[in-house]
C-alpha cells in the first residue's frame, strides 16, 4: 500500500503522540521505533537510498518494500528521507512537529545522548544485530560537514557534534526550514507540541475527529528509557546497559542539567 503520511520531523518532537494519533484515525503507521524492536525491518533499503543521497547517484529504490503494510510513517529514518518519499508517493502528505530548539535539545539530552554514550562504552555489545545495523545508519544519515562542499562527516566528528548543543540547535533549526521550503504549501502541516492536536490534523487528512478522545501525549523524557529497553528484553546484557542508562539519565535530571 502506497505511504499517505510523511512525517518529516525529528525524533523527540512528538513523533510517538502523533504515530497514535494517527493510529487512532486508521492509519498504519512506522515509527522509528518499529526499526529497532522488528528485527524483520531491512535497514539495507535506507542505507541505499542515503549512499545515493551521499554519492549524488540517484536511482530508483524500493519504498514499498520499506514500507510494506504501512500507509504513514513518522519519526526516524522516514524524517531523513522525507523528499524522496513525496516524490516517489506524489498524492502523500506530509506532517512536521516543531518545539523550541532549546527544548527539543534538552530532551535529546535526556533520551538519546546517554544511549549513545552507554554504545560507546559498552562497545554495542547489548546490542542485537539487526539495532547494530539501525545504530551505524542513524549515524551515517548526520551527512555532511558543509552541505555545500558535500563533505561527509567521520564517526567522531558526528560524536561531538551530537553532545555541541549549539551545533544540533542549528542542525534542528535548518531542517524545519528546509521541510517548509522543499514541500508545497497544500500538501505540509505544521504542528506545535503541546498547543496543536486533533482539529489541525484531521483538517488536514479530510477525517473526522475523534469524539470524546483527548490527542495523545506518549513518550516523555521519562518515558522513553522503558520504550527502548523494553525492545531489547531478549539481550542479556540488557539490564545492565538498562540500568547504566537509568543511572545516567536520572543524574542528570537531579543535577538540573536536561529538563
Amino acid at each position: 500500500m502506497p505511504l499517505q503520511i510523511i512525517g518529516a520531523g525529528y525524533s523527540r518532537t512528538g513523533t510517538l503522540s502523533l504515530c497514535q494519533a494517527l493510529e487512532t484515525l486508521g492509519f498504519k503507521t512506522h515509527h522509528g521505533m518499529s526499526v529497532i524492536t522488528d528485527p524483520k525491518q531491512d535497514p539495507s533499503i535506507w542505507w541505499s537510498s542515503l549512499q545515493q543521497q551521499q554519492q549524488q547517484q540517484y536511482k530508483i529504490v524500493d519504498w514499498d518494500k520499506a514500507y510494506k503494510s504501512y500507509d504513514a510513517a513518522v519519526d526516524w529514518p522516514t524524517c531523513v528521507f522525507y523528499k524522496e518519499l513525496m516524490q516517489y508517493y506524489p498524492e502523500s502528505k506530509v506532517i512536521l512537529v516543531v518545539r523550541s530548539p532549546e527544548s527539543w535539545y534538552k530532551s535529546v539530552q535526556r533520551t538519546i545522548l546517554p544511549l549513545v554514550r552507554l554504545s560507546r562504552k559498552f562497545k554495542d555489545r547489548m546490542l542485537p544485530e539487526h539495532v547494530k545495523q539501525v545504530r551505524a545508519l542513524w549515524l551515517q544519515s548526520f551527512i555532511y560537514k558543509d552541505e555545500q562542499q558535500k563533505v561527509p562527516m567521520d564517526v567522531n566528528e558526528v560524536y561531538n557534534m551530537l553532545f555541541d548543543p549549539a551545533a544540533m540547535r542549528q542542525m534542528y533549526m535548518d531542517h524545519i526550514e528546509d521541510v517548509k521550503r522543499s514541500v508545497p504549501a497544500e500538501r505540509l502541516l505544521v504542528m506545535t507540541l503541546g498547543h496543536d492536536g486533533w482539529d489541525p490534523l484531521c483538517k488536514f487528512l479530510g477525517v473526522p475527529i475523534p469524539k470524546d478522545l483527548p490527542y495523545p501525549c506518549s513518550n516523555s523524557s521519562d518515558d522513553f528509557s522503558d520504550l527502548f529497553w523494553s525492545a531489547m528484553r531478549h539481550k542479556k546484557r540488557t539490564k545492565k546497559a538498562a540500568t547504566a542508562y537509568s543511572i545516567e539519565s536520572r543524574s542528570n535530571r537531579i543535577s538540573g542539567n536536561f529538563s
